[in-house]
């Protein structure tokens, strides 16, 4: 009798129905268990932010040491994981790497003034947090493939909006220098679209964790 196959992951692999849970379910303690903290450690990174924003140290400048300090470890925590799961997709690791990397570059430029020495480590900091958001991305999109098709593709429509939303602030700076309402107006734009990609993410990497943890 021939055996029946019904689904293919993202490396081409064919599993039958009873194969791809057990495959699954070997994945599921793992990524289930350590993609819920990645989603709760996003919050305080949110609130680290808010903290070392220019505008709110402004209005109170005691918040900024400690915004730093909060996050430089949820970021370190967050790398930390990304390398912890790496054994179930390679993407995992390289995101890893680029947001250890990315933690140096902050904590570095916390304790630089010049805007020369600001200027040199922020550019290639910038790329590396790129290609690390980027893997993190893809891997998000392969692993869930297997469970749900719709989501793994959610995944990679959002980092296509990503790079949109990044080039827009980019090219802001570049409008602005020929006009400023215009540029300000793409600025606006862009940080909107900005913060709805965020708010994607937090969305859909709640979605992946809950259902690698339906197999627990």
């Amino acid at each position: 009798m021939s055996k029946t196959y019904y689904g293919k992951d993202c490396e081409g692999y064919s599993y039958g129905g009873g194969e791809k849970n057990e495959n699954i379910s070997q994945k599921a303690g793992l990524l289930g268990k350590w993609l819920w903290f990645l989603f709760w450690l996003i919050i305080p990174s949110a609130l680290a932010s808010a903290m070392t924003n220019e505008n709110i140290v402004q209005l109170f400048p005691a918040l900024y040491w400690p915004g730093q300090i909060l996050n430089t470890l949820c970021s370190v925590a967050y790398a930390v994981i990304l390398l912890k799961i790496s054994s179930e997709n390679k993407h995992y690791l390289t995101s890893g790497i680029c947001c250890l990397i990315s933690v140096i570059s902050s904590t570095i430029l916390a304790f630089i003034s010049t805007q020369a020495w600001t200027l040199i480590i922020s550019l290639p900091a910038a790329v590396i947090s790129l290609i690390g958001e980027y893997h993190e991305y893809v891997a998000h999109s392969e692993i869930i493939y297997e469970i749900d098709e719709e989501q793994s593709k959610k995944w990679t429509s959002l980092w296509k909006w990503f790079i949109i939303t990044f080039c827009a602030m980019f090219a802001s700076i570049i409008v602005i220098l020929l006009s400023p309402f215009l540029g300000l107006a793409v600025l606006l734009i862009s940080l909107i679209g900005v913060l709805v990609v965020s708010i994607l993410k937090l969305v859909y990497l709640y979605r992946t964790a809950k259902l690698f943890r339906e197999y627990l």
